[in-house]
């Protein structure tokens, strides 16, 4: 079904530099690991970004990719340190630019939050500050010498993205990386030329400007990234210090500003969790993009079409950066475009899939999309053998797998005894902070139902109906039961199911024990404080909210 609304201001070309882009969609530089050991791209990395550009977005980013591997912060990261990578960026750029969207690079060195264990160097930062959440390691810091040296490592960079048929380079200073390192208070304890007044902090970013733009001429936009704020109060980078930087970037040659926020020590303004709004960042953009003339961008959470042109309409912003809801949905733009907004799988910013994955180091995937990172393996191709099929179970995995078998040409009964689908994800719903998890489902079953399926609400699967529908293949999705930990007299305690709780939290309840600190444990702790009980929640690890 089609929308209605249209999104005039998002899909109006928009200009940066030299280089025209045909709408306002800018995919953000996510990290992905799925490059190899030596920051070689994959086809699996080529795969990806090509669907996102079949999908009608702007331009994309590559990730952050190293410029030396001293700055190698994943095994699996991007590099462009060596002409031996050349190749594979030309063969990526032209994958993406053969549908229309332009692609680029962003240049990174991650100094402090660099473990040596990854790079297998010494970390270098600014000064010998560490960062508290790695192995504990004290970076080396830079002498001139070092400076001089990571500048020259990003003007080669630069120039290999050049030679690759690259349409831009980005400049990573945001998030608490080398560049912007320099730049925060927090982390630039220096007393020489590029340390102390926030004419110094600003030299070495300056610098880093000036190399590229000297490297690549003066014809290639170059965008810079930065963190509006490091939400360390006066001790780290203030918008008040990037509404100063940002007219010194122009001036050194830089055609867009993209605003994002955060540092390592504060993650959570990197990659925002559900519990942030939409467009979170946008009021920081406001004040940058007073100060410059150049384009400005800007990050945070931003998955709905209506959110987006909403940014640009009030003049926060010139452009938008989507990172998560172009790998929950590469067709984000198109269906946007084409009115067909039900049909966009939303990110439901879980991080799960991307940011939790991304974190140990392996190939990020996405909960609501079953073939992000997939392109190539999991495309949609015909069976062979199978043309009638039960799904025994509406949960998410019940109903995603009806939905992909109907897609492949299958006929396909799903019986489900609840009168809902949704499983045990409906439980999201009365979870606090949660309730976008549960908001999926009304996408998921709304796309088993184009796709064809036969949904049987409130009918219990028995031997005798689903033979009746003469399957060539059963799959059962019945879903899990929660266990109970080994604790002794457990069994003997007044022990209720968290999905009571959920569904119905029970009054009257005047102390309890939360047996488990992960996502749902917190949420039932929650509920129940809410009723006035006195909790006491516990949890055998050393973080809490780490897991469903």
């Amino acid at each position: 079904m089609r929308s209605n609304v249209s999104f005039p201001h998002l899909f109006r070309p928009g200009r940066i530099g030299s280089m025209e882009v045909r709408n306002r969609l800018i995919g953000s530089p996510m990290e992905r690991n799925y490059c190899t050991l030596e920051g070689r791209i994959t086809q699996r990395y080529i795969d990806y970004m090509e669907a996102r550009a079949r999908g009608g977005v702007g331009l994309l980013y590559t990730e952050a990719t190293y410029v030396d591997p001293r700055g190698k912060g994943r095994a699996l990261q991007m590099g462009l340190h060596d002409d031996d990578l050349i190749p594979q960026l030309r063969k990526l750029a032209h994958a993406v630019q053969k549908h229309g969207a332009r692609i680029g690079p962003e240049l990174n060195f991650g100094g402090r939050v660099v473990n040596p264990e990854v790079s297998g160097l010494a970390s270098w930062a600014p000064s010998a500050v560490p960062y508290v959440g790695a192995a504990p390691f004290v970076p080396h810091a830079m002498t001139l010498d070092d400076i001089a040296h990571v500048v020259s490592c990003f003007a080669a960079a630069a120039r290999r993205a050049v030679q690759a048929g690259c349409d831009f380079v980005g400049l990573h200073g945001a998030h608490g990386y080398l560049i912007s390192q320099f730049f925060s208070p927090f982390a630039n304890k220096r007393n020489d030329a590029y340390g102390g007044d926030l004419e110094r902090r600003m030299r070495f970013p300056l610098e880093v400007v000036a190399a590229v733009r000297a490297a690549i001429g003066p014809g290639l936009p170059i965008l810079y990234r930065l963190s509006g704020d490091e939400h360390q109060g006066d001790a780290g980078i203030t918008l008040q210090d990037v509404c100063a930087l940002a007219p010194r970037l122009q001036a050194a040659g830089v055609d867009l500003i993209d605003v994002s926020a955060g540092m390592y020590e504060t993650n959570w303004w990197i990659t925002q969790p559900m519990e942030m709004p939409q467009g979170v960042l946008a009021p920081s953009a406001t004040p940058v993009r007073q100060a410059v003339s150049v384009p400005v961008s800007v990050s945070g959470r931003i998955t709905d079409p209506s959110v987006a042109e909403h940014i640009l309409v009030s003049g926060c912003a010139d452009f938008v950066t989507l990172g998560r809801a172009l790998h929950a949905d590469p067709d984000f733009a198109n269906k946007a475009r084409e009115g067909r907004l039900a049909e966009i799988c939303t990110c439901i910013a879980c991080n799960q899939g991307c940011s939790d994955m991304h974190a140990k180091g392996e190939p990020i995937v996405c909960v609501v999309n079953t073939t992000s990172g997939f392109e190539r393996e999991r495309a949609i191709r015909p069976v062979q053998a199978v043309r009638r099929a039960v799904v025994v179970g509406g949960g998410p995995a019940g109903l995603e797998a009806a939905r992909i078998l109907a897609l492949r040409g299958c006929q396909v009964t799903l019986f489900e005894r609840q009168e809902e689908a949704g499983g045990q994800m409906l439980l999201n719903r009365w979870a606090p902070g949660r309730e976008e998890m549960a908001g999926h489902l009304a996408w998921l079953t709304a796309a088993a139902q184009r796709a064809g399926v036969d949904l049987r609400l409130g009918v219990e699967a028995t031997a005798d109906s689903v033979r009746a529908e003469m399957p060539d293949a059963v799959i059962v999705a019945a879903g899990a039961e929660p266990g109970l930990p080994p604790v002794p007299g457990v069994l003997d305690s007044p022990v209720v199911d968290y999905r009571e709780i959920l569904r119905r939290p029970i009054s009257g309840v005047r102390r309890a024990l939360v047996l488990g600190g992960g996502i749902r444990g917190v949420a039932v702790a929650r509920l129940l404080a809410d009723k006035g009980a006195e909790v006491l929640l516990v949890e055998p690890g050393s973080e809490l909210l780490v897991a469903i």
